[in-house]
């Protein structure tokens, strides 16, 4: 019994004497538990007919999609069709997709391979927007 007694009061020692790594609860987070989370800025380049325009968006949170700062976008007019995974660009300013003429975008001078609603940011990037025939745009 003696022996048992023991080896439970061993048991109950390394249990209470175990560190789980955080001494203080809230270290490595922000506002109660929430991890830190990295922002960035957004540079935004258009080049349509008109005289291309850049604009930068500031504080954009990494997993921020595309669509999300598309749609935060004030010093232009942009209009979107559908969300998350069906979301396109149709119109930046004055220039809409008509035919084979529409927006096609890059990332950082890559050209995306999925919409906008897709495209998830790590900010700092560069989005580069171009107007034209998109088969001539599309170049790998």
């Amino acid at each position: 019994m003696k022996m048992f007694a023991g080896l439970l009061l061993s048991s109950l020692l390394i249990m209470v004497g175990c560190d789980s790594g955080v001494s203080d609860p809230g270290a490595g987070t922000q506002a109660g538990n929430e991890p830190a989370v990295e922002s960035g800025t957004v540079t935004l380049e258009i080049q349509g007919s008109d005289s291309p325009a850049t604009f930068e968006i500031a504080d954009v949170q990494q997993g921020t999609t595309l669509e999300e700062v598309m749609r935060s976008v004030t010093q232009i007019p942009i209009s979107i069709r559908g969300s998350g995974v069906t979301a396109f660009v149709d119109g930046i300013g004055e220039q809409s997709a008509s035919g084979n003429d529409g927006w096609v975008f890059r990332v950082d001078g890559v050209h995306a391979n999925q919409g906008v609603g897709s495209t998830v940011l790590t900010p700092p990037v560069t989005i580069t927007w171009v107007f034209g025939d998109a088969d001539d745009l599309v170049v790998e």
